[in-house]
Order: structure tokens, then C-alpha cells, then sequence
């Protein structure tokens, strides 16, 4: 079996055909599937059109990373990726996700249990020979679990499966049993006379949820998935087709006047439903009643589950306050991690397993104070769950006479320029500017502008010690979650790197001043550029190139909620960042 990466969309469109024939033919891996196949997600969550959707609204600054498994001419295995550059998260390590990935547990690899072995080591051997990669991390459940880390493990990759908690799901009776299912949560109907519609306009469905949402999260000081344009963007692609097709549908609870109340987006997996999102006005509480109705029409669609919308607190995903789950179970995924062997990687691998044992310790003392106060643990933890502060500088692009070494040379890197490399000093550079290629011609196709530092030697040879990449487009900003924009006049300076034997050497206030230069050449006379709270190397060289911090941007989620602040709230720092 071989086994290749697909980097560019279209040659995963291409793929569609195949693609499509194997989810025909891949069934669910839960405890009732038909022994010999497995792949919870082949119904709806791996298949082409949503992946598709996804990638088209999430993309970002990742890179594509399907991995497809062939025999001859015929797809036996897929596997979406995609890959988030080293310079994301804390531990600056470049990781592969799946692509579409709601959490859970549905599973991440197509491909039927007569393939899967061969499947697992085609990929663990593709992975271990592959370079750009620290971290892979995947939801996965049952037989795949096992054979996948045990791929990962045989093809001499450190790999480790934990246990997740999933969705709230419901059980669903019969639709001759409901009546009786019904009447203990009845006695809890808050909204006499309220009627519950399927709405079969996906547009007007849509309108009204995202409605609905932005009051809810609003009461909440919270932004929410409804302020989320990737969010926005995704429902927008999607949702028409699949509601077209009978794969999913909108619900809108309306009160006696006619006002929608609450409302909510359901899917249809397999032989159930999953509830992806949904909205209430906190004004009327009706999320009893939203839930008893879209259960309700589940089972008239003889649905055997129904699993509800992830909450912004787990802790009460199950509560008595909330009588439509009263017999709803909360099922138990698995995540697997495998490591690739490079330094970032074994450093992730340590710091994964430490915070472990510190979360097994301080989990008793936990549950002693969440006993006594579970409100307030419930908030303290959501909150601290993701928080980040960067600084916002800003550099008006005058030119001054930056002293540096006569041994740094500086240059515009064009994609023609490093395509024309041989493929020995293309691995070098990638390597020392911890970059890959599909990061890099991704960067390019945007019309990115490229500064690269490189030393002379005594020999006279040339080593890259620093680049500065710049754009004049919008650029989606992982770790405050949406695009920055810059105006007409100016740009966006990211993902600095200095090579670490090089630091020291004034080597980013001197590319900083040659991409001054080029960029006044070209009418663009500001720049703007996001740095970590705890990144003073990086502060420092640009408060050097006479940049000015404008402000502290303080990005925190909360489950799909999530909050922008800019503080002081400069007018022209908030118009940058679409505030």
C-alpha cells in the first residue's frame, strides 16, 4: 500500500469520487455496528462535503494534510489533517488535527476493518519518514484506537491514547412510547402554547438561530459561536445543502405571539441526531422546552439517539435543572497523541505527561472545593481554560541607518528564488528557519513579502539566520481566532524567526529595516505586528526598529464562546482587528 499527502485543495477535490465510494461503504464503530467496519464519521462528519465546507471556512493560516492510503489505483484509507505552523500555541510546536473535528468521540480515519491494519502502518510509516510535524492528535474510539497506536508505537513513534469525555446523548423511545416518556418532562414546560417548527428555509432557519444566539451570549458578556465569522461562514456553506438533502434541519421554538424564543441546528448521523448548535433567549429560559420539542421531532424521524449541543460548562451538561437530560449519558472518547521524535516534540511529549500527574493530583482537592462552591469552580475553570495577551505594535515605516554586521546579508526570498534552490539548500533553510514547504508556497500564493538574513561564513558559504515574512491581506490569526485586516497603506509583520546560534546580534531590527525600505517602495508606509505578553526578545528588537505598542489584545474562550478586548481601546487598533 502506498500512501501520499495532499496538500492542495484541488487535489483533494479531485479525490472526491473515491473518496465518496468509500464512505459508502464504511459503517459505525459503536458497540451495535456490523462486525468489519468501522468509521463513525463515513456518514456525515468524514464525508467529502463537509470536510470540504470546513476547510474552505477554517483554513487559516494552516496547512492541508490529507493523508491518502491507496492499493494500486484503488482509496482504501483517508485521513483529513491539517497542519497548524510551529510558531501556534505555547510550546511552538507544529501539529496535525483533523479536520472538521467537533470533539466527541466520532472517529477520524476512513477505512474498513479489512484494510485497517495495513491502513495503520502505511500511515505510522508515512508520518515517521515525514519531516514538518511535531504533535498528531486524533479523536478515535474502539478497534481504531488500539491498531492505530499500535502502528504509531511499531513504526518506532512514542504514541498515547486518553480518555475524553463526549456530547450528552439521549436514549429516544419509540414514537408510541413517547407520550410516556414525555410526562415528567411536561410538568416543566415553561412556554403554554409555544409551537415548535421545522423550518425548511435554511436561510431564515439560519437568520433566526444566529438571532437567537448573539442575546443569549450576550447576557453572558460573552461574544459566542454566532460572532464567530468562521463559524457564520461554515453554517452558511453547509447548512442549505445538508438541509436539502434531508441530513439535517433547523428548529425554531415560537412563543404564543409568534416571537422565535429558542432554536437550534441538528444533523442527522447515522440512525441519530447530533444537536450542533443552538440558541435561547435568556429572557424567556426555554431550553426545557427547546429540548423536549427537537427530541421530540427525532423521534418522529425514528431517531435512536440524540446527542445535545457541548455546553460552555461540562460540569452541568447533565443537570437537574434541565429535565430534558434527565436520562441522558455523557459517553466516554478517546484522543490519541503521537510524537514525531524532534526536539519540540519530546519537550511536548514531557510537558503533556507532567500536567497529567498535576491534574491526578490536584484533582481530589478539586472535588472537595467544587462540593462546596461548584458554581464558582465551574466559572474559575472555564475562564483560565483559554486566555492569552499579545501586545499590538505599531511602526510607521521611516527608514534609519541600522548598523549591522558586514558578515549579514539581506534579501527578498521570492517562491521563484527558493524554488530554483537545490533540494539540499531548500532542507537547510526549512530547517533552520523551522519552516515547511507547503507553509511557505501557501505564505507566497498570498502575496506575501519575504525578508531572509543569512551569515557569511569565513569560507565564504551562506547559512539563513533570520526571515520576516509580511502581508498586505487579510491574515486569519490563530491565536485570537479571526482575521486582522490591514487598510490600504499598510501591513501585517508575522512569524519573526531568528535562528537560535544567531540571536544577540541585532539581526530582526535589521530585517525589519530592509522590509521598511522595500515596502516604502511600494506605497506601504505602516506596519502592524502581534506579539506574545511573555516574548521579550521579541519586544525588544521591534521597540529597537522604532515600532510603539499600541495595546494589550486580550483574546479568551470558553467552549465555542469567545472575547476580544483591546485595551485602551485605540480606534485605529480596533479597526485592524475587525472590533
Amino acid at each position: 500500500m502506498g500512501c501520499e499527502i495532499l496538500h492542495q485543495p484541488g487535489d483533494f477535490g479531485a479525490l472526491e469520487p473515491a473518496w465518496s465510494r468509500l464512505c459508502a461503504v464504511v459503517g459505525d464503530d459503536g458497540e451495535d455496528a456490523p462486525r468489519g467496519l468501522v468509521g463513525l464519521g463515513a456518514g456525515l462528519f468524514l464525508s467529502h462535503d463537509w470536510l470540504t465546507s470546513w476547510w474552505r471556512a477554517y483554513h487559516g493560516v494552516d496547512q492541508l494534510w490529507v493523508m491518502a492510503v491507496r492499493e494500486g489505483e484503488r482509496l482504501v484509507g483517508g485521513l483529513p489533517l491539517s497542519l497548524s505552523p510551529p510558531r501556534s500555541g505555547q510550546l511552538k510546536v507544529s501539529e496535525l488535527r483533523m479536520i472538521g473535528d467537533l470533539g466527541g468521540t466520532q472517529q477520524s480515519l476512513l477505512c474498513s476493518d479489512a484494510d485497517l491494519d495495513l491502513v495503520c502502518r502505511a500511515l505510522a510509516g508515512r508520518l515517521r519518514d515525514t519531516r514538518g510535524w511535531d504533535v498528531l492528535d486524533l479523536p478515535v474510539r474502539g478497534r481504531l484506537a488500539e491498531r492505530l497506536e499500535a502502528a504509531f508505537i511499531e513504526a518506532g513513534l512514542k504514541a498515547r491514547r486518553t480518555e475524553v469525555a463526549g456530547r450528552a446523548a439521549l436514549e429516544l423511545p419509540m414514537v408510541t412510547d413517547w407520550e410516556e416518556f414525555a410526562r415528567p418532562r411536561r410538568a416543566t414546560r415553561t412556554l403554554p402554547g409555544a409551537q415548535f417548527v421545522v423550518e425548511r428555509d435554511a436561510r431564515v432557519g439560519l437568520e433566526e438561530l444566529l438571532r437567537v444566539c448573539k442575546k443569549e451570549w450576550a447576557a453572558r458578556e460573552e461574544a459566542g459561536p454566532a460572532a464567530d465569522v468562521q463559524t457564520v461562514a461554515f453554517l452558511s456553506d453547509v447548512a442549505p445543502r445538508l438541509c436539502a438533502a434531508g441530513q439535517a434541519r433547523f428548529g425554531l421554538l415560537r412563543s404564543d405571539g409568534g416571537r422565535v424564543v429558542a432554536a437550534d441546528f441538528v444533523v442527522r448521523q447515522k440512525d441519530g441526531y447530533v444537536q450542533l448548535l443552538r440558541g435561547v433567549d435568556p429572557e424567556v429560559g426555554a431550553l426545557a422546552e427547546l429540548g423536549l420539542w427537537t427530541t421530540h421531532a427525532a423521534v418522529v424521524d425514528v431517531g435512536r439517539r440524540f446527542a445535545f449541543a457541548t455546553s460552555a460548562h461540562p460540569e452541568s451538561e447533565i443537570d437537574d435543572d434541565e429535565p430534558q437530560r434527565l436520562r441522558a449519558t455523557i459517553r466516554k472518547g478517546q484522543r490519541l497523541r503521537a510524537w514525531s521524535g524532534t526536539t519540540r516534540s519530546r519537550l511536548h511529549r514531557g510537558v503533556s505527561s507532567l500536567s497529567g500527574v498535576v491534574k491526578s493530583m490536584d484533582q481530589v482537592l478539586l472535588d472537595q472545593l467544587r462540593g462546596k462552591a461548584p458554581d464558582v469552580v465551574a466559572r474559575a475553570v472555564a475562564k483560565v481554560a483559554s486566555y492569552t495577551t499579545l501586545h499590538l505594535y505599531r511602526g510607521e515605516l521611516f527608514t534609519r541607518d541600522v548598523v549591522s554586521t558586514p558578515d549579514l546579508l539581506l534579501s527578498l526570498l521570492s517562491q521563484d528564488t527558493f524554488l530554483a534552490m537545490s533540494d539540499a539548500a531548500r532542507e537547510e533553510l526549512l530547517a533552520r528557519l523551522e519552516l515547511s514547504a507547503p507553509y511557505c508556497a501557501q505564505k507566497w500564493e498570498r502575496r506575501d513579502l519575504v525578508v531572509l538574513a543569512e551569515i557569511v561564513d569565513g569560507t565564504g558559504r551562506r547559512r539563513a539566520a533570520g526571515i520576516v515574512w509580511c502581508a498586505r491581506a487579510p491574515v486569519y490569526v490563530p491565536d485570537i481566532a479571526r482575521e486582522v485586516k490591514p487598510l490600504a497603506g499598510e501591513c501585517y509583520i508575522h512569524d519573526v524567526f531568528v535562528h537560535p546560534d544567531q540571536r544577540g546580534r541585532q539581526i530582526t531590527p535589521a530585517m525589519l529595516d530592509f522590509l521598511a525600505r522595500e515596502l516604502r517602495g511600494r506605497d506601504i508606509y505602516r506596519a502592524w505586528a502581534l506579539i506574545e505578553r511573555s516574548n521579550t526578545p521579541s519586544t525588544r528588537a521591534f521597540e529597537k526598529a522604532a515600532y510603539a505598542a499600541v495595546a494589550d489584545v486580550v483574546y479568551a474562550r470558553v467552549g465555542l464562546s469567545s472575547r476580544l478586548m483591546v485595551r485602551p481601546p485605540d480606534p485605529e487598533a480596533r479597526a485592524f482587528l475587525g472590533v
